[in-house]
């Protein structure tokens, strides 16, 4: 993997700044390049309000160098959190010690960690390797916990869950569920009961209400689903006012597999049906998410393949089409990204997404155009 971005990414920007990508309904998406010299290979992306202004600003930290740093909208201003590298694959924006500020949840290549607005003073979790984490009240005490895991790849394992209980912002509690190996973590409200579950590929685990002292059953929803990396996210595909799930495979490169969606039944405990939305595509679609992306009511689907695999590399939308039986694709780059975030960034009610790929440093805003 090259360590810079290709030329065609900077080439791409400036070709899809002039002409918007353009959907089958008209619907119109216009490139923005937020950063051309962001932090240097981009694993961190999340999204936020920072600076208490009711704007989404966009968080993005590297790996090799550069270090975390946020962008402020409109504007897109850059301010440093941290100038350290060695900030890894997932973070999130949140209240954790309940100032009425947005603090970070954060990971780096040794531990988990959030950082305290508006200081940005390092509060330390765990010293652990994590691949993603996951910031919710699992428990409703009213403190924001988390949920943690690390990937089955690249030499590493993905076969814990690790829950952590907020007893303080500066005191947590952990507990470890051994699960099978492999990679993904989405929370959702799978079953319906107010609190959050966990969920994996192929399997989602029961919030029992308490973290610590009670059993997280495993259901599995996707008994097929074979692939052990996947990224996941969760939105009602089918408009039955349940919350369905989709999974793409995020891992390895050369290696083939399906996106797919699976139907919620009436009781999540019995069985799912899976829906394939498109088959044989190669396993390097490090983003999934769910969103009304053109407006009519429907959810629609997101991905992208990062830049691990074959050219072209896509982001791309899949325009949902009854009821999730059918799909209309839409690409809007072919440089690719990397664990992207739906946001709004102006507040007008369109989905937008913000990405960096694996390697590089481009800082990147696909924005709908009404």
């Amino acid at each position: 993997m090259a360590s810079v971005p290709k030329l065609s990414v900077l080439a791409a920007a400036a070709l899809a700044a002039l002409s918007p990508a353009c959907g089958p309904s008209g619907v119109r998406f216009e490139h923005i390049v937020i950063d051309a010299d962001g932090p240097v290979d981009t694993w961190l992306k999340t999204a936020g309000d920072l600076n208490g202004d009711g704007r989404i600003d966009l968080v993005a930290g590297g790996v090799t160098k550069g270090g975390l740093v946020w962008y402020e909208n409109p504007s897109w201003r850059k301010h440093v959190i941290s100038p350290e590298p060695g900030f890894s694959t997932d973070g999130e924006v949140a209240d954790i010690d309940k100032d009425g500020d947005n603090d970070l949840g954060a990971l780096t290549k040794t531990a988990i960690l959030w950082l305290e607005n508006p200081s940005w003073k390092v509060h330390h979790i765990d010293e652990v390797t994590l691949h993603d984490v996951e910031v919710a009240d699992l428990d409703g005490d009213g403190d924001l916990d988390l949920v943690a895991r690390n990937q089955g790849a690249f030499g590493t394992t993905g076969n814990v869950l690790y829950l952590y209980r907020q007893d303080a912002p500066d005191k947590w509690t952990k507990r470890t569920i051994d699960i099978p190996n492999g990679e993904g973590l989405h929370l959702a409200d799978i079953d319906g009961d107010g609190d959050m579950d966990v969920v994996v590929e192929r399997a989602w685990f029961e919030n029992p209400g308490r973290i610590l002292d009670a059993e997280w059953t495993r259901h599995e929803y996707g008994p097929d689903w074979a692939h052990p990396h996947a990224f996941i996210a969760s939105g009602d595909i089918n408009g039955d006012g349940r919350l369905d799930i989709v999974a793409s495979p995020s891992e390895l490169a050369g290696q083939r597999y399906r996106i797919s969606w699976f139907e919620a039944p009436a009781d999540p405990k019995s069985r799912w049906m899976e829906r394939v939305v498109q088959d044989d595509v190669e396993a390097v679609h490090h983003f999934i998410g769910v969103a009304d992306f053109d407006g009519d009511g429907s959810a629609d689907i997101a991905t992208a393949e990062m830049h691990q695999g074959e050219d072209p590399d896509e982001v791309r939308i899949y325009f949902n089409r009854g009821k999730g039986a059918r799909w209309s694709p839409l690409v809007l780059a072919t440089t690719g990204s990397h664990s992207m975030r739906i946001v709004d960034v102006d507040g007008d009610g369109d989905k937008d997404l913000f990405g960096a790929n694996h390697r590089g440093n481009v800082i990147e805003l696909w924005k709908r155009k009404r």
